[in-house]
Order: structure tokens, then sequence, then C-alpha cells
């Protein structure tokens, strides 16, 4: 493939948009609302040097009654359940699928970095070992998540938060996809880690640079990324169109903020608002 899985799927929370004008930051409105509603593309992890909340961007979430997030991240129940579901639910084992030479590999990056071998994390599923990966790839000590911040600023304004999906949904898109075909995404951001880094370095300039069709483009030239597109963002795009839809007739506004690979493309939760009628219109941020 032209660029990485790991860094696309984990790193970029699922990074494929595409839009006419960029931006990250859109208006609904319309479909007989009261008052209008905002949608926001994260990326799920970057570096603290470059987190940066513009001022339009606080001032939708000022104005919004309730935040709406991929999860109910201040729900403690479901963050206590993430944490029991990060091993293997079938008893898969990383090493089962490695080289002599690769667990070698694997083993000695992860003691050097985490302090304990693979033995430790031979049982734990495939992505979110490479999640742990790529935080040591990024090139800062301290990375910081849109989403956290979000959660943190709706319970300082005494707004609530609610989530599209649970953890048990979240965790089964993942088991949809073979461990070892996993496995192998693990390996290839530790044998070419220059190129990780360089892909995922690319990706977050064409984020910040809020650069729609950059990204599309870039994350369209993978080879066979096509075979997990409707499981990792058509599908549960639709379904989020249900919910929204329920949540943007009630009382009140909403600040939604799900990965940036859903806001894009012709099944993008975007174009799937606009199909229902409702006016989604791009607020510029990157300037401010």
């Amino acid at each position: 493939m032209k660029m990485s899985k790991l860094a696309t799927l984990v790193g970029a929370g699922l990074l494929s948009l595409s839009t006419a004008q960029a931006s990250l930051l859109y208006k609904i409105s319309g479909n007989e609302m009261q008052e209008p509603s905002y949608l926001f593309g994260t990326i799920h992890l970057i570096c603290a040097a470059d987190f940066k909340v513009a001022e339009s961007t606080q001032t939708a979430l000022q104005e919004s009654d309730r935040v709406i997030l991929e999860l109910d991240m201040d729900n403690a129940q479901a963050m206590q359940a993430m944490q029991t579901k990060l091993m293997d639910p079938e008893g898969n084992k990383i090493s089962a699928h490695l080289s002599e030479d690769q667990q070698t590999m694997l083993d000695s990056f992860l003691m050097n970095n985490f302090g304990a071998g693979l033995a430790a994390f031979d049982g734990m599923r495939p992505f979110i070992l490479s999640t742990m990966v790529m935080t040591t790839q990024m090139g800062c000590a301290q990375q910081m998540s849109f989403e956290g911040y979000f959660v943190q600023q709706a319970m300082g304004q005494g707004k609530t938060v609610d989530g599209l999906e649970t953890v048990d949904f979240q965790f089964g898109v993942f088991e949809q996809i073979p461990h070892q075909e996993q496995v192998q995404w693990l390996m290839e951001s530790l044998e070419q880690p220059d190129k990780a880094k360089e892909e995922f370095a690319k990706m977050l300039e064409l984020y910040l640079a809020e650069d729609s069709q950059g990204l599309y483009d870039m994350i369209a030239g993978m080879d066979a990324y096509a075979e997990y597109t409707e499981l990792l963002l058509d599908n549960r795009n639709r379904d989020w169109q249900t919910k929204l839809h329920a949540e943007l007739q009630a009382e009140g506004s909403e600040f939604i903020a799900v990965g940036a690979g859903h806001l894009g493309g012709e099944a993008g939760v975007v174009q799937l608002l606009r199909d229902l009628g409702y006016d989604v219109e791009p607020i510029a941020t990157s300037a401010e």
C-alpha cells in the first residue's frame, strides 16, 4: 500500500474527509430547527504543541446546549469498561503471526519504550498496541485529545455529554478485521518507522491546514483501504445519520465532534445531513 494503515486508521482517527471547501467546523441549520447546531472533525491524538481550538470552535461549543461525541467520555462506567477490553477476546496471540526476528524486534521495542517485553502484551488487541506504538512515533512527549478537551469544557459549562456509540460496538468493529492483518499493520509501523512518521506528519499538516481535499486524496491513495471503508466509516455514518437527525430535531442545540474521517465523501456525515434537508455550512477556522 502507498501509506501505512496504522497511521491512517489509528493515528488520524480513521481520517478521510473530502469537502469542496477546507473546513473542520460546520454550522447545521434549516429543516425546521429552532436554533443552529455545530459539527466538528477531530484528530484523536495530536502533539500538545500542535493542539489549538479556534475561537469560532470555542464559540460554537459555548453556544450549544450539549456535546455529542463518538463515545460518552464523561461516563465513568464506559471508560472503565474500555480498560477491561484491552485483551483479545478470543485469546489470540500477536506472536503467533510473527517470525522469530519480528518477535525479537517487537520485544525490544516494547521493553525500551514501555518497560515490559512482548510477553506482557502478547494477548492484547493489536490495534490497541498499534496506538501505543504510534504515540512513541509522534515526536512529542505529551499528546492531547480534542475529545478530552471538549468533555472538560462541557463539564465546566454544565453541559451534558452523550455518545453515538458504545464501547462494545467500537471494539466490535475492529473484531471484524482479521487479527493477522492487524498484526501486519502493527509490524509495518515498526519495520518502517521513518515512513510511518513521515506519513503521520503529512496527515497532520493537512489536518492543521484544514485541507479536506488533500486529506481525501491521501487516503484514496491507499491500496486495499476500500476493503474496510464500509465497516470503519460508511456504515457507522449511516447509523449516526438516524441518531443525529433525532438529536437535531430535539429542543436545544448540539456540538457534535467526531473523527474527521467521518465528515467527507458521499456517505460522510456532512452529505448525509444535507440529504436529510439540513443546511451544513463550513466555517473556516485555520486563519484564526
